[in-house]
Order: structure tokens, then sequence, then C-alpha cells
């Protein structure tokens, strides 16, 4: 099917949209396991982590689909376990630009058992959400571990605008998370202001959008990217507590914020993590130049990534002053969490609110089998 023909069977679509959500209502019992049905989920009794032991996962990847891309994952994951002696279990792709979807999921599953899972994505939805609901129900009983768009900072982007109606009901009733949507981009207070929005105008009407679409759809399961971009400001903080607060499937991942957070009180950050801890995942943006932007100049190869990695390690388990910033121009004071809120953000939360994650680290060995897990 050519690009053309793909937009307008969707346009087509979404004039006969309101059957066919209605019509997925007795199919939804055919999910896969969303934030209520999770495999392995973090409830069950288990072995005791130390920061060697436990597993991470990285819910914020741009991994290219295809398997040399995917192999050098691998061999990241064995830097990090000779170099840095951690346990990276699983990484989260995202999609990259020029594949338009994902590998062979069995082939996926049978090359790196579980870990790394694969979301279908749309980056370019000026034109609407590429997804219709019945594609959504395709790709989930395929296996994806959700869907990811990006609303972006374009100001003629209109995320609540009604023609994406049927695609965020089906999400809402299949189950199907929404994996690192990207609302908005930084921007800070005055004297403050990004490259990316100068205009705060802009950049709160992109924020009120995407609330209007969370109150619409109330049950619908969110991990937003980059910490919704409300990272940048101690008022800011507090706005993503009231959006935290007030939706409660809504979570966030920590994708590039270290890069920003230097600009937040480190004891309000401390505080905000602590107390919202089961709403946010670990997630860091590798596979794009935004990972830790100065060290990603000098390291590109995705195996060679270890120092980045090891960056947001130091920012959440340690109390080391740390670079920060685009050019590391700033300087930031690790948090030093408490391992119990470091598990939730590594693993657990990643456990409880996608598919397929908690079944993958199980049969991988993680609970009750640890040895077997660093032997895979």
């Amino acid at each position: 099917m050519t690009q053309e023909d793909h937009s307008l069977s969707r346009r087509d679509f979404l004039k006969s949209s309101s059957g066919a959500v209605a019509g997925l209502g007795m199919i939804a019992g055919l999910n896969s396991g969303g934030a209520a049905h999770a495999a392995g989920g973090g409830d069950q009794a288990e072995p005791h982590f130390t920061l060697a032991t436990m597993p991470r996962i990285d819910v914020h990847a741009h991994i290219r689909a295809d398997w040399s891309a995917i192999d050098n994952y691998m061999t990241l994951r064995e830097a990090l376990k000779k170099q840095l002696g951690i346990e990276m279990a699983m990484w989260i792709s995202l999609g990259s630009s020029g594949l338009p979807e994902p590998p062979d999921m069995a082939e996926l599953r049978t090359r790196y058992g579980g870990r790394i899972q694969f979301c279908i994505f749309d980056y370019t939805i000026k034109d609407g959400l590429r997804y219709s609901p019945q594609d959504l129900l395709k790709w989930q009983e395929r296996g994806v571990a959700g869907f990811k768009f990006y609303p972006g900072w374009q100001p003629d982007v209109q995320i609540d605008h009604p023609a994406n109606d049927p695609v965020f009901a089906a999400m809402d009733q299949i189950r199907m998370v929404a994996a690192s949507p990207h609302v908005a981009n930084p921007c800070g207070t005055y004297g403050r202001r990004t490259e990316w929005f100068a205009e705060p105008v802009e950049f709160w009407r992109q924020q009120h959008a995407w609330e209007n679409v969370l109150k619409k759809y109330p049950q619908l399961v969110v991990v937003n990217a980059h910490m919704l971009w409300l990272c940048y400001s101690d008022e800011q903080l507090d706005y993503l507590r009231y959006m935290l607060k007030s939706y409660p499937n809504l979570h966030i991942d920590l994708a590039t914020t270290p890069v920003f957070l230097h600009a937040v009180g480190r004891d309000n950050l401390r505080e905000f993590i602590i107390e919202h801890s089961d709403r946010i995942l670990f997630g860091t943006d590798v596979g794009s130049s935004w990972f830790v932007p100065e060290l990603d100049k000098r390291l590109p190869n995705v195996a060679e990534k270890v120092p980045q990695y090891q960056r947001y390690f130091d920012f959440l388990e340690t109390d080391k002053e740390l670079p920060s910033g685009i050019k590391d121009e700033c300087k930031m004071r690790g948090l030093s969490l408490p391992l119990e809120v470091l598990e939730k953000v590594y693993f657990r939360n990643a456990m409880r609110v996608y598919p397929h994650v908690g079944e993958a680290l199980t049969r991988l060995g993680y609970f009750g089998g640890q040895e077997a897990a660093k032997k895979t």
C-alpha cells in the first residue's frame, strides 16, 4: 500500500469510525495484557534485589527494526554488565525513522527471549493518527508493547482533535498502552526559555490539549515521555504533581530529563520521585541524539554508550555532583533514591504497566532463578 493509499483509507475509516469502535467491545477480551493484566506483576513474593542483581528496563529506546541494530543492544547489555556490574534486562523500542513497522514479532521473541520489546509508532500525526482501531487490535494480537505517537511541537498539531477520538477510544477499550507519547517540548520560565519553545503560550496550549484527551479517556493507560516536559522549573513540577494526582492511569518516563533537571530544586525533585514512585519509569532516549547530548556526540555507537547509562544511574542512585545541560554547562546533584523506589522505577512499574514484560522477566529467571538470567 502506498502512503497515499494509506492516508485515503484512514480518512475513509474516520468517516465511519463510531461503529468500528463499538464493534471492538466484543473482542476487547482478547487483550493480551495491559496495566491491569501484565503477567508476573509486582505483587507476588519475590527475592530481594541489590543494585547488582536488580533488572533494569529502559522503556524509551529508539531501536532500528533490523537484526544487526538489535544485536548492538545485546553487545551493550554485556558491556553494562562487565563495566558497571548492572543487569540491563530489557529495552522497549518506540521505533525509529526510516523503518515504518516493528520486525517480525515471533522471530524477535525467539532471538532475544523478550529482552527487546517493540511498539508501533506514528511520528507524523498532522493528518491524523496512522493506525485505525482494527489495526491496533491486530498489532496487539501480534504482541507489540504499545502505541507511541508524537504530537511534537508544531503549532498546527491538535492532539485532542475529534478525528483522533476513535483511536483513543479503541486503546482505552483494548487496554493498549500509550507508550511514551511526546507532548510539547521543554519551555522554561522567563529568562530560561529554550530553542524549541520560546513561546510559553503554545507550550501550555499543547499541554492542555493533551489533558483534554486524558479527561475524555480517564482509563487510558499512558506513560508520557520526558516527564511530560514539566521538568524545567519547580513550578512545572508542581503542575506535574497535579497531573499525576488528577489522572491515576498517567505515568511518566525519565528520558532525556537529566539534561534539564538541574533547574529544579534537588530536594523538591527527590521528594517528588519518592512520592510518585509508582508512576515513574526508567527511560533514556537511547538511539536518539538526546540520551546524554554531549556524550552522544563523542560516543554515537550504541554498543559504546555505557558512560551515558552510568550518568543516569549515578543521578538516581548516588549523591554525586554530575554534569547537566545541553552541553554539560550546568551541575546537578544525584538523588540517592531508596532501593525500594529504584526497584519501582527500574522494573516493577514497567511490569505492571506493559504487557509481556513480567512474563519475559520471569522466563529469563529474575524471580527465584536469577543465575539463569545472568547466563542468558
